[in-house]
This record gives structure tokens, C-alpha cells and sequence, in this order.
């Protein structure tokens, strides 16, 4: 089961810096600080189980169980212990705290033992080799804590499908929670997650030798203070079951004890596995404990990061006006195109549909009014350039007088001579000098094509339009600009 709450864009003018700090710290630590790790973790279960080592263990380890080490302990044969058995053995030792414990003081396998100085050398070499790895320098080691693995831990990863899917949960909650909480208390608040987790993963394991990785146990911490902040404010949440998925509003309260009995079940009725439950239980405590605290000090905590999306009443009125026209029903399909258009006026959509249904009758006003603006809204941006193209050759198909303004023709002009349709561009500019020479803007649409003419290689007909400028508005920046490019060539 997966559960991720949808918290809307990020503010770039107030950059989550934290987050994305701690994003880069954990890459580096992985690439870099743990570069070497999983070549050496290799070579140290190739060592631990073709030395011998796992030999004497787990032969004691048969012999613990069965209570036999009394008497003298007999390696097991390898038809006794073939590779499966062996790693069955391991685990389940790996697992057993108390012969852990006999073992590293030195209770199972005793000075007494014909064995006990080969067993030293093997293990001996053995803890040196792991003391190599990174990860048991800074992971955070139950049988020997300290302070600083403490902290150092909650940014060291076991793999790097362990530290993309840690970043992508740290992304999708820390970003909306530093920007609710502000740097200097986000910081603390993953800090405290990670202790929280930490420490409750000694305190259940405190015999373990294995060393405990991650930042999924400081993240934990966020989303319980997630869970907690936001409190009755309805989020949107994305949640997968394995064969069914969907989208859902729901108080962010509710994300806590959700979160948390999936913890434990995972805990308790998942079977064996090396995720750190126990270490996520404890964050997303530690991280509850600290929103409530937060809240109830009044430390400052904008829930308004989180806002609701703008009800669309667009769309829907769009589909409907399709579905009218689609049977036909052009009259009722129209209305509702302009219902919708009077809510959004600029929007493309809207406009495209009202010109398509305008044109079945272009000798109306309406139809040439939704192509000038249609044109217009078509013609601002370099993405729609090419859709303006195929909306102006439909609008001239479809009457013999257009009605387009001076000013929307010079800036058609200009769209076309940038994505390259000089012929329209020519078309243009030669009606305006002819009915309208003194509009403002004529002389930039001559400028712009000139210089498109430029960049294809036709230097004749550029310096054709630039002499034109130079020539009718002699006295007009553009013409400066032209005199200039002339000068160069």
C-alpha cells in the first residue's frame, strides 16, 4: 500500500534551499563517501562464507540450539550444510540477540575450543574488513551507539533504489513543510525525526550488529509532523492498493494513524525484511511530537502553503457545448461556447471551437471577431506559431474581406517572419504599406523581416526591406537599427 500526499507546485521565489541541500548531501554521501561500499560488501560475504568463518558460526550456532555445546562441536559436513541451509542458518542467527551476544563475549565458542584461534584470525580479519566500509563507520550500529553515527546515519543509503526512493518521498512532503515552517525549523524538525527514529530502533534492537542506514526514518518525522500541522486541512493524496489506484481529498490527520498501522503491519505481519520499520514508527512520532509542540507554542506554521485548486467551470462547459455539436445541436453548442468564453476570454481552447462553429456563417461579425482574437491570443507566444499559421489560412479560405486590425496584421507579420512563412509575412507588410504605411509598428514588422530574409541566406531582399525603412521612416529607431546592418554588410 502506498499513500502520497499531492501538495500543489513549489514556490521559486521562495526556493526550498533546505530540502534541496539535503537532497544534494545524501547524493554526495552515496556517490561519493559510500562510492566503495557495495564492491567491499562483496568481498566481505565472500570472505565471511568461503573462509570458513560461516563453517565455525553456524556449526556452533546448530549445536546453541540444540544444546549440545557441552560436548565437543563438530563442523557440519557440506552435505550437512549445502548453500541454502547455509543462508537459512545465517539469517536466522543473524536474527537470534541472545547467541549475538554469547558470541561476541566469547560463551559459544571459548578458548577451550579446538577452533577458537582459527575463529579469532577469521574473525578478526572480518571486523577489519567491515571497518572499512563506510557504512560501519557512520551507520548507526545498536550494539555500540554514539552521537555521532546518530546523526550521521539518517543520510547514508543501502543502495541507490534506496536513496531515489527516500529523495523522491523527501521532495514531495519537505518542500511544502519548509516553506509552512520556515529553514531554521524544518531542520530541526528532520533532525528529530531522524533521532527519534534512531533511538527507537536501539531501543528494540540494542544487541544488533547491523548497521542502520537511511534517511527514511528523518522523512518518517516530516510526514508526521505533515499529518499533525495541517491537521483538519483536506490535501489531496495519491494512494495504490497493488491493483487499484485513485485520487482522494481527505483531513490530513487521518494520514498519521494510516501511516502508522501500515507500519506496524509491515512490522508484525510481513514476514522478515531488512526495512527499518521500527526506525519509521519512531519518525513519524518524533515528527507528530514536534508539529504538536509547534502548534501548541504557536512556533509559527502557515498552513495556507496548501491551496485549494481553482474549481475549473470551464472544461465541463466545454465538453457539454461538444457533446450539443456533435448531435448537431449547433445553436445550444454555441451558447455554451460563449458562456464559457465570457468566463475565461482568453482562453484558446474556448475561442478555436467558437471560430470553427462561427465559420458556418463567415459573413457574421462574431466569426470575425473570434479570429481576431483567436489570432491574437494564438500569436503571442512561439509555441503557438504554427497553430496561428493554420487558423489565419482557414480564416482567409473562409471570406473574401477580412476584418483583422492594423495592428494584428503587423503582428502576424512579425510571428510569421520568425517561424519562417515569409510569404505570408510578404503578403502582409505590402497590404499595410499600401492602406495603412503610417501605422505605428509597420516599421518593426519591415525590421523583423529584413532580418529574417538575413538568416536564410536572401541578403538581396533583406537589404531591399532595410533600405525601405531607411527610405519612408527615416526618422524612426528602426531605421537607425537598419542603417547599421546596412553599414556591415
Amino acid at each position: 500500500m502506498l499513500i502520497i500526499p499531492l501538495t500543489g507546485k513549489i514556490s521559486w521565489r521562495n526556493p526550498p534551499f533546505v530540502t534541496i541541500a539535503v537532497i544534494l548531501i545524501n547524493c554526495l554521501v552515496w556517490f561519493v563517501l559510500q562510492a566503495g561500499d557495495t564492491a567491499r560488501q562483496y568481498e566481505i560475504s565472500d570472505f565471511y562464507f568461503n573462509s570458513g568463518l560461516a563453517d565455525i558460526e553456524i556449526s556452533h550456532y546448530v549445536a546453541y540450539r540444540e544444546d549440545r555445546l557441552d560436548e565437543p562441536v563438530e563442523l557440519l559436513t557440506e552435505e550437512e550444510l549445502d548453500d541454502e541451509t547455509m543462508i537459512r542458518y545465517f539469517l536466522e542467527m543473524q536474527q537470534d540477540k541472545t547467541f549475538q551476544r554469547k558470541l561476541q563475549n566469547e560463551e559459544i565458542i571459548t578458548s577451550a575450543d579446538a577452533v577458537y584461534a582459527e575463529w579469532t584470525r577469521l574473525k578478526t580479519e572480518y571486523e577489519r574488513k567491515q571497518s572499512q566500509m563506510a557504512t560501519r563507520s557512520y551507520g548507526f550500529v545498536p550494539d555500540r551507539p554514539s552521537l555521532l553515527t546518530s546523526f550521521t546515519y539518517m543520510f547514508m543509503h543501502a543502495s541507490t533504489g534506496h536513496l531515489v526512493g527516500n529523495m523522491i518521498f523527501l521532495w514531495i512532503v519537505g518542500c511544502i513543510l519548509e516553506m509552512g515552517l520556515g529553514r531554521i525549523q524544518y531542520t530541526v524538525l528532520y533532525v528529530i525525526g531522524g533521532l527519534f527514529a534512531g533511538w527507537a530502533f536501539w531501543l528494540i534492537y540494542m544487541d544488533s550488529t547491523i548497521p542502520l542506514v537511511g534517511a527514511s526514518g528523518a522523512i518518517a518525522g516530516l510526514m508526521g509532523a505533515f499529518a499533525v500541522l495541517f491537521g483538519r486541512k483536506r490535501v489531496k493524496i495519491f494512494y495504490y492498493l497493488g491493483f487499484y489506484f485513485n485520487y482522494i481529498k481527505i483531513p490530513a490527520f487521518i494520514l498519521l494513524p494510516i501511516w502508522l498501522g501500515k507500519e506496524f503491519y509491515q512490522l508484525f505481519g510481513g514476514g522478515a525484511s531488512h526495512v527499518a520499520y521500527v526506525a519509521h514508527i519512531g519518525g513519524l512520532v518524533g515528527g507528530a511530537l514536534y508539529g504538536l509542540i509547534c502548534l501548541k507554542l504557536a512556533l509559527g506554521f502557515d498552513q495556507d502553503v496548501i491551496k485549494d485548486a481553482p474549481v475549473d467551470d470551464v472544461s465541463p462547459l466545454i465538453e457539454k457545448a461538444l457533446r450539443h455539436i456533435a448531435e448537431l445541436d449547433m445553436e445550444t453548442g454555441r451558447k455554451l461556447l460563449e458562456q464559457a468564453l465570457a468566463m475565461d476570454p482568453d482562453n484558446i481552447d474556448v475561442l478555436t471551437h467558437l471560430f470553427n462553429v462561427y465559420k458556418l456563417n463567415p459573413d457574421d461579425q462574431k466569426y470575425h471577431q473570434a479570429a481576431q482574437k483567436l489570432l491574437f491570443e494564438l500569436s503571442r507566444s512561439y509555441n503557438t506559431y504554427e497553430k496561428a499559421h493554420h487558423i489565419y489560412a482557414d480564416y482567409l479560405s473562409h471570406t473574401g474581406q477580412p476584418r483583422l486590425s492594423p495592428q494584428l496584421y503587423i503582428q502576424l507579420c512579425i510571428m510569421f517572419a520568425a517561424s519562417g512563412h515569409l510569404d505570408n509575412a510578404v503578403k502582409i507588410i505590402t497590404m499595410l504599406l499600401k492602406k495603412v504605411p503610417d501605422s505605428p509598428g509597420v516599421p518593426m514588422a519591415l525590421l523583423k523581416l529584413g532580418r529574417a530574409y538575413g538568416q536564410k541566406g536572401l541578403a538581396q531582399k533583406s537589404n531591399q526591406c532595410l533600405q525601405l525603412i531607411c527610405n519612408k521612416y527615416p526618422n524612426s529607431s528602426e531605421a537607425q537599427l537598419a542603417r547599421n546592418s546596412l553599414q556591415k554588410k
